[in-house]
């Protein structure tokens, strides 16, 4: 499972959301549940924290070939 980071576009709270896929194949953007809000909003994916290491990596360089799952 990968740790993303992810952001609310209503209420701005960041979160922690566990996938077993990466989500830069469906782009920047999420439409869940957000726990403040209490309803589905969108939200913006941050990064992720790499398992090996545990290092945050931003959307934006998560996009690059080199971060990308094989």
């Amino acid at each position: 499972m990968t740790k993303w980071l992810i952001k609310c576009d209503r209420c701005g709270t960041e979160s922690v959301f566990n996938a077993g896929y990466d989500l830069t194949n469906l782009g920047s953007k999420l439409y869940l549940y957000c726990e403040k809000c209490k309803r589905n909003t969108e939200h913006t994916v941050l990064g992720y924290y790499d398992d090996d290491t545990n290092e945050f990596i931003p959307f934006e360089k998560a996009l690059s070939f080199r971060y990308k799952s094989l």
